[in-house]
C-alpha cells in the first residue's frame, strides 16, 4: 500500500483543532487516518529537519504504519505539554514522546503491551570523578537542579522513598537551562553530577564540545510507550500496535534504530 505522509506545522494545528471532531477519519477502503503528535525539537528522539519529522520514534512509527494496512499515520510536531493535553481531549489519536508508563497514564490512555524503547537514567560526571558510580555515591554531592516535575524529579523522589538511609538532597529549578549548560556546570565543578535519561542528545553535545564528561551505567531503566486516546474503537489499535512492535523487535528493526540514533541498543537493558 502506498501511503502519503504529511507534516503539519503547529500553525496549521489551530485550523485542524477548529475543524476536527476529535475522531480519526476513515476512507472508502476502510483505512483510518490517525493524527500522531511527536516532539519537533527533541533530537535524537524526534525533531523536525527540512520540513520533515525525523528521529527514533518517527522512524518507528513509519515502520509500524507499514505493517498496519488498516491505518495511516499523519505525524504532527507538537510540544510535549500540548501533546498530552491534546491527547486528553481527543485532538490527537496517539502521542510519541519517549513516555514512561504510570498508573495515572494507564487510567487515562490506552498503552500498548509492547514498549517502543527505553529511557536509560544515567549519572553524568566529570571524567576525573572516580567516586561516583551509582545513586548511593550521590549522597552528600551537589546535584544539578532538576525541573520540579517530570521523570528525573519523580525518579529521585522515588529513590529517596525507597532508600531512606541513602537519601539524596537536590534542588529544583524552572530556569530552563539547556542540556549543554547543565553539562557545563558539571564540567566546571559547580556541581558534582547531573542525572538525566540518556536519550536526549547528551552524547552528541559532549562529543561536539569536547567536554570532559563521562556517564555511569544505567542507574534505572524505564521502558517507553506510545500513548493512545482511550475509546472503544482504539482498543483494536492498541492490540495492532502491540503486535507490530513485537514483530519489529523480533526482526531486529528497533535495535537497529536504537543503534542509529542513540549509539547503543537500549533493548539490551529493557528486555
Amino acid at each position: 500500500m502506498n501511503k502519503k505522509w504529511s507534516f503539519i506545522t503547529l500553525a496549521g494545528l489551530l485550523f485542524l483543532g477548529a475543524c476536527s471532531d476529535g475522531e480519526a477519519s476513515t476512507d472508502e477502503a476502510g483505512v483510518r487516518t490517525l493524527t500522531v503528535a511527536v516532539p519537533p525539537t527533541s533530537k535524537p528522539l524526534s525533531w523536525e529537519e527540512n520540513g520533515k519529522l525525523t528521529g527514533y520514534e518517527p522512524d518507528i512509527l513509519r515502520l509500524v504504519d507499514e505493517k498496519l494496512e488498516d491505518y495511516e499515520f499523519d505525524l504532527v510536531g507538537v510540544a510535549d505539554s500540548a501533546a498530552e493535553i491534546g491527547l486528553d481531549t481527543g485532538k490527537y489519536d496517539m502521542i510519541a514522546q519517549g513516555l514512561f508508563k504510570s498508573e495515572e497514564r494507564a487510567e487515562k490512555y490506552l498503552i500498548p503491551d509492547e514498549n517502543n524503547g527505553a529511557s536509560l537514567m544515567r549519572i553524568y560526571k566529570r571524567s576525573d570523578s572516580d567516586d561516583i558510580e551509582n545513586m548511593k555515591d550521590l549522597v552528600g554531592k551537589k546535584i544539578v537542579p532538576t525541573t520540579p516535575t517530570g521523570g528525573v524529579f519523580n525518579f529521585i523522589m522515588g529513590w529517596n522513598e525507597k532508600n531512606p538511609d541513602h537519601e539524596i538532597e537536590f534542588q529544583t529549578s524552572d530556569a530552563g537551562l539547556s542540556y549543554a549548560d547543565r553539562l557545563r556546570e558539571v564540567e566546571s565543578g559547580k556541581y558534582d553530577a547531573l542525572i538525566l535519561p540518556s536519550n536526549l542528545g547528551q552524547n552528541e553535545i559532549i562529543e561536539s564540545q569536547d567536554m570532559q564528561i563521562v556517564t555511569t551505567e544505567p542507574v534505572e531503566v524505564f521502558p517507553t510507550y506510545f500513548m493512545i486516546y482511550k475509546d472503544e474503537e482504539n482498543a483494536a489499535l492498541k492490540d495492532d500496535i502491540s503486535e507490530a512492535l513485537a514483530e519489529l523487535k523480533e526482526e531486529g528493526k528497533l535495535s537497529e534504530l536504537s543503534l542509529k540514533y542513540y549509539g547503543e541498543d537500549v533493548f539490551e537493558f529493557s528486555e
